[in-house]
């Protein structure tokens, strides 16, 4: 403990931007250490898969323009939003892809296995 205040110390005399300098450092140094525990990045790529979906408002906005197109009365309007929502998902839906994928990488499994093991539903080949 006394090396880490001795650091506070030191810090504290130094010039600001001697001190941006340092925290930059501190911070690479932080996430190289980060990036190295195993358990530390499963738990972001599960934080990043979770944020990687359409918000509440845009699904259901997405599911209410499905239904329209279904049934066949779309607006011009309309459908150039839900095209502009499908192409968000299709963006969200590769992140998630890829992000399962280093998922499965880090856990040493092939990504069917993690999909199962997830309780996922892998795509249905045409």
């Amino acid at each position: 403990m006394t090396d880490a205040k001795a650091l506070l110390a030191a810090a504290t005399a130094m010039k600001i931007q001697e001190l941006e300098a340092l925290m930059q450092e501190l911070s690479g140094v932080l996430y190289r250490k980060k990036s190295k525990d195993k358990a530390y990045q499963e738990k972001e790529l599960l934080r990043l898969l979770n944020e990687a979906i359409l918000d509440k408002e845009k699904r259901e906005r997405y599911w209410q323009l499905a239904l329209q197109l279904e049934e066949g009365n779309m607006p011009a309007a309309e459908h150039t939003e839900f095209m502009q929502l499908v192409s968000e998902e299709e963006l969200l839906r590769n992140t998630r892809v890829k992000l399962l994928i280093e998922l499965a990488q880090l856990r040493n499994m092939l990504l069917p296995q993690l999909m199962e093991e997830m309780g996922l539903n892998p795509p249905h080949r045409g």
